[in-house]
């Protein structure tokens, strides 16, 4: 019982520690580039946690792009889409992963729809702190998480 607990425990303690590089920027401070990704990484990651399952990541590493910030100056974004097979009840996923972004200050919209074959799919949306947005997509075939992380400062060159 107390390995347990200690697991737990330990378990609780580094969710929080991914969880701080995922805290909002002060309103009208920009982060810059790495900061971008790593909060990305970090809110994709706690992600999959919260949803199980092995994942597989659709690039090895997190793909960049070019963007311009709020201020107007030149930036990067970065995307790390990721997937697994499916979920065998999509809805209980999506809420899970979304009680997970709420109890850490993220706005969460919900949505069910149907996929050509009558299946559900199920979806989970949200915006701000260390992304532009991320959705997570579950279905009984597949789940799929897709992100796209805040602009941050930078040069394009250095990420490339």
């Amino acid at each position: 019982m107390k390995t347990r607990t200690t697991k737990v425990i330990l378990s609780l303690v580094c969710a929080s520690v991914l969880l701080a590089g995922c805290t909002q920027q002060p309103k009208g401070s920009e982060m810059d580039a790495e900061q971008a990704r790593d909060g990305m990484v970090s809110l994709v990651r706690q992600t999959m946690d919260a949803a199980g399952g092995d994942w597989k990541s659709l690039s090895e590493e997190p793909a960049s792009s070019e963007c311009s910030s709020d201020a107007g100056s030149s930036g990067v974004t970065f995307s790390w889409d990721q997937e697994r097979t499916g979920a065998e009840d999509p809805e209980a996923l999506v809420r899970t992963v979304a009680k997970t972004w709420k109890q850490h200050d993220y706005d969460v919209t919900i949505r069910q729809d149907t996929i050509d074959d009558g299946r559900p799919l199920w979806s989970a949306v949200t915006t701000g702190q260390a992304v532009e947005s991320i959705s997570v997509n579950a279905s009984p075939r597949r789940v799929s998480i897709e992100v796209q992380s805040a602009c941050g400062t930078g040069d394009i060159a250095d990420y490339e």
